[in-house]
């Protein structure tokens, strides 16, 4: 009716699936319209895109993030610094963020499963860099080890998200326990 051959859609995976919906109905409906899609997820995880806008910005950020958890763990005996990033289901930012700090000891993503415990561990390579180094910093994705907290969870939010469950507190809580001789995990 108004004459619009042309749609651009800004956003991330959520966005883009928009732009898919909209080009199929435009098909649908014989209407001749292109829908482009341009890719803007901090996450960086829209497939087939090297690159999108935010993500340079989230990384530059998480790394000062790091590098304060690196300043405050090298300031105590044994110190463990943790920071926890976005990323649900793609490590990208606290994977690049590692890598540009320099500082980070470990990085958990949800790519990548892991143990808590025995010979390759996490917390058993902890004790090794706290042998080492005498502080170590643990940046982990917030979608990271989802199998170890929800179990079976299959609550999803409003936009059709799995829930998840909070691993920044359940690692702060297990590095407590573990370093403080309580029960281990």
């Amino acid at each position: 009716e108004m004459g619009i051959n042309m749609v651009y859609v800004v956003g991330g995976n959520g966005g883009n699936a928009g732009a898919s919906e909209i080009s199929r109905l435009c098909i649908e409906q014989g209407l001749k319209c292109a829908v482009v899609g341009v890719p803007k997820s901090i996450d960086n995880d829209i497939l087939v895109i090297d690159r999108t806008f935010g993500f340079d910005t989230a990384v530059e950020e998480a790394v000062k993030a790091i590098n304060a958890a690196y300043v405050e763990a090298s300031s105590a005996y044994r110190g463990v610094g943790l920071v926890k990033l976005m990323g649900r289901q793609s490590g990208f930012i606290a994977l690049h963020a590692s890598i540009s700090s320099g500082e980070a000891d470990v990085c958990l993503i949800p790519e990548q499963k892991f143990k808590m415990k025995g010979e390759n561990g996490l917390f058993n390579h902890v004790e090794s860099v706290l042998a080492t180094k005498g502080h170590a910093v643990i940046v982990v994705a917030e979608g990271a080890a989802q199998d170890i907290l929800a179990a079976g969870s299959t609550e999803k939010d409003a936009s059709g998200n799995p829930i998840l469950g909070d691993m920044g507190a359940f690692m702060k809580r297990e590095i407590q326990k573990h370093f403080s001789g309580e029960k281990r995990v």
